[in-house]
């Protein structure tokens, strides 16, 4: 403890006046603990205690992620948007984690594993917990993660246009261009973060599924999600499936074209210029 740099604040001596380390500040050890459940011991397989471990790990993150998406949500609509762009790039590690801890099935037993999946029974036991959506927390956190979307209005300080105008990509592309309020673009930059974290996690775990159980498990998934029960490689709609981010997609787009337009005809003049005469000529 001499050697470390911060003092957990738990009674020990803190002569240096090291800062605590808040290590209770998005949740506690305790609600943590309650997560705990007894592993199957009647089960006779060397994988199984390392498959509870593994489950274990990966719900106390999806818990923590879950609480962390609430102080978002609370720091978003308070307006510390510096604070919730520190806090959407922790989620960002969270999901990268995440796929780091579902990986760790690589170092089981193909054949004990095999063994084990058939006497959990994972594919006919519909409240399984072993499954990728069969977990309950990770259902409600990838929800959540893609919710953030509907911040983006109010990050801008903008209404949704009720018939469809274009008015957060013009919102976006000024913000990006006047570069005034860096502490909102760095939170919308963490937000496309997040959502390359999701994407990249359920494409992982596409693969992952073809190297533990073949091929043919991989185009066999099934969940609930929303109330409606989705099929056809479900895994697959998730990760292909259309930026969650239209506005800022459409917003980096233009931008991009405007200065692919100034260097093409060397005329050197600002992007904006080039916007409104677009627009205006529309």
């Amino acid at each position: 403890m001499r050697r470390c740099g911060y003092s957990l604040g738990l009674g020990e001596p803190n002569l240096d006046g090291k800062p605590n380390l808040d290590y209770d500040a998005v949740c506690r050890p305790s609600e943590l603990h309650a997560l705990k459940k007894g592993a199957l011991d009647y089960i006779q397989n060397s994988e199984n205690q390392i498959l509870f471990t593994i489950h274990q790990i990966f719900e106390s993150w999806i818990f923590s992620s879950k609480k962390l998406l609430d102080r978002i949500s609370e720091r978003i609509s308070k307006e510390e948007f510096t604070k919730a762009a520190d806090d959407c790039w922790i989620l960002e590690k969270i999901w990268k984690l995440l796929e780091e801890i579902e990986n760790l099935h690589l170092l089981m037993d193909p054949d004990d594993f095999l063994h084990l999946k058939t006497q959990l029974r994972m594919k006919t036991v519909a409240d399984s917990e072993t499954f990728c959506f069969r977990s309950k927390g990770l259902i409600e956190v990838t929800k959540l993660s893609k919710d953030l979307r509907h911040k983006v209005p109010k990050i801008l300080g903008v209404e949704v246009d009720p018939m469809g105008g274009p008015v957060i990509q013009e919102s976006a592309m000024e913000l990006y261009r006047e570069k005034r309020r860096y502490e909102k673009i760095h939170l919308l930059q963490a937000f496309q973060g997040v959502e390359s974290a999701v994407k990249g996690f359920f494409f992982n775990y596409k693969q992952l599924l073809v190297i533990m159980m073949g091929s043919l498990e991989a185009k066999a998934n099934f969940a609930v999600i929303g109330g409606s029960t989705e099929s056809s490689d479900l895994l697959a709609q998730l990760f292909l499936e259309p930026t969650y981010y239209p506005s800022l997609d459409g917003a980096k787009t233009f931008i991009g074209d405007c200065w692919e337009h100034d260097q093409a005809v060397g005329s050197g003049l600002d992007c904006r210029h080039h916007r409104k005469n677009r627009t205006a000529k529309q």
